[in-house]
């Protein structure tokens, strides 16, 4: 079994810096969000920015079976 190694810069990222990297659309980002198929850190306030979770991001899809 090989394995891979990721270097990122950040375990979390805006939603913006997100879509750049991306290429996917807010209104996708934001249903992805809400829907749960995008992890994200806890806030610590209401008001608080929305932060991709790159790391459980990234474990998840190692976890996908590869046919």
């Amino acid at each position: 079994m090989s394995s891979i190694a990721i270097q990122l810069a950040s375990p979390y990222c805006t939603k913006k810096k997100y879509a750049e990297a991306t290429g996917q659309s807010m209104g996708a980002i934001n249903q992805a969000v809400t829907s749960g198929k995008l992890p994200i850190m806890p806030k610590d306030s209401e008001k608080g920015a929305v932060l991709i979770n790159l790391v459980a991001l990234f474990k998840k899809a190692d976890a996908q079976k590869f046919v």
